[in-house]
């Protein structure tokens, strides 16, 4: 089946799906009820092993506006390029399959994005939900809203805005031919994306209010806290993020990007000494140089700064783990 619209006003939802049975159905529930009907849904199905396939498939039949992809695992940036590939509408926005949406999420953010047409991201903001209870862990309201210019715009992704994708709306005006996602990065080639695309915007508008249902499911690869070699590309995916950084010309931004690489960095470096790969610890540490001298600089708590420059040296110097996790909090 091929999604049939096109024309101004469609917005594209983009949803890579993989081993998501138990969540799928309220997902796609949740994004067929938008009250702004003119959507057209890319389900891109990447080789699940559970029922995904067969749930997608049944929504495609049940509603016009859904279509369904299946590919071999190739992981989600190869899904979302998939998808991008296929995008027809003015605009253009994603959904992880274990999340769910706010039946107005669509209708505000377009609504938001037509006051005017300079404006060419919306971001809004989320709830977290306990993946076992259900609950509300935390809303998540920025303080910050209104039409802002693009560099203001870009800085909320290193803040409450977050660097994830499905809490915003994009022009795909602004997205070129080329502008695909980075299949080499596991973690944080969301953030990559957005920073390459965003650099073309005009103005972004700030939307301070929860739109999106994030689910913290401690099994996502973001979750995942061992040295995978998923976790080891998020560092790349920094490097990256940075040297794109520098491209808006922006001091204050390239100030936030130097500041994540080393919080992303460091925490890697940690995992790294504590699963005993000293050599790849020291090298992180060496990576790490030229933005730990900023995160130093910039940070006000001696006591912290005194802790984390102790912690840090002990694992350079290959120091106990048992006495490094005594002054590691």
């Amino acid at each position: 089946m091929t999604v049939q619209q096109n024309g101004n006003g469609l917005v594209n939802i983009i949803v890579p799906v993989y081993n998501v049975e138990k969540y799928l159905d309220k997902c796609l529930e949740s994004i067929t009820a938008q009250t702004y009907k003119e959507i057209a849904v890319i389900l891109v199905e990447d080789g699940s092993s559970d029922n995904s396939w067969e749930i997608c498939d049944k929504w495609a039949k049940y509603d016009n506006r859904v279509q369904a992809i299946h590919m071999q695992h190739r992981g989600v940036s190869a899904a979302r390029n998939v998808a991008l590939k296929m995008c027809t509408g003015e605009y253009i926005a994603f959904v992880d399959a274990d999340d769910y949406i706010e039946t107005f999420m669509i209708e505000k953010l377009v609504q938001t994005m037509n006051e005017s047409k300079k404006i060419d991201a919306v971001f809004g903001g989320y709830n977290e939900i306990d993946d076992k209870s259900g609950k509300v862990l935390r809303k998540i309201i920025p303080n910050e809203h209104g039409i802002v210019d693009r560099d203001t715009g870009v800085a909320q992704i290193f803040g409450d805005y977050s660097p994830m994708l499905w809490n915003k709306l994009f022009r795909r005006k602004i997205i070129m031919v080329e502008s695909l996602f980075d299949e080499e990065l596991c973690i944080g080639e969301d953030e990559l994306w957005m920073i390459q695309i965003l650099e073309r915007a005009d103005n972004i508008a700030l939307l301070n209010i929860p739109i999106y249902n994030y689910r913290n499911r401690q099994e996502s690869a973001s979750k995942d806290f061992s040295l995978s070699p998923a976790r080891l590309t998020e560092l790349d995916s920094q490097k990256k993020v940075l040297k794109n950084i520098y491209d808006y010309g922006s001091e204050e931004l390239v100030v936030l990007a130097q500041k994540r690489m080393y919080y992303s960095g460091q925490k890697i470096m940690k995992i790294a000494f504590y699963e005993g790969q000293h050599e790849l610890s020291r090298r992180i540490y060496h990576e790490l140089e030229e933005v730990r001298k900023v995160w130093f600089a910039l940070h006000r708590n001696l006591l912290g700064k005194w802790r984390r420059r102790l912690v840090e040296t002990m694992i350079y110097i290959n120091v106990s783990p048992k006495i490094v996790k005594i002054f590691d909090k």
